[in-house]
């Protein structure tokens, strides 16, 4: 699936993201929660898709992706905005955002395509005749 190849390009995006460092030191919450989402949610996603295949888990990934991508863009505007913005960071995070927004699009379709291992239930309505048939 193209979502999974995403996701594990958008680990990569991320993790030197990570390398580059941020200008302030997080707190050890505030760094473990964004580790967590930052790898934790896209590598339970990945493994969702490879495992559960269901509808639903492509679109907890769009979710994903669209919280992502919200955070991206603040991230850009807000290193955009300094004296001397940081190259890396804006290349880095504009990479991030264009896989984010791919994620979206490709997990939408995604979901709407997966053929599930579940069969519908069937129908027990009882098979009457139509009325004007009398």
């Amino acid at each position: 699936m193209l979502v999974i190849g995403l996701f594990i390009a958008l680990i990569l995006v991320e993790a030197s993201l990570f390398m580059v460092g941020s200008a302030a030191p997080l707190s050890t919450i505030k760094s473990g929660v964004l580790l967590v989402f930052l790898f934790g949610c896209p590598a339970l996603l990945v493994g969702g898709l490879l495992v559960i295949r269901q509808p639903w888990i492509a679109l907890v990934a769009v979710m994903y992706s669209t919280v992502a991508l919200a955070l991206d863009l603040a991230t850009i505007i807000q290193e955009a905005s300094q004296a001397a913005p940081r190259t890396a960071v804006l290349t880095l995070t504009l990479a991030s955002s264009l896989l984010n927004f791919l994620i979206m699009i490709f997990g939408v379709r995604c979901a709407l395509t997966v053929e599930s291992d579940e069969k519908p239930p069937e129908d027990r309505r009882p098979n009457l005749p139509f009325p004007a048939s009398f």
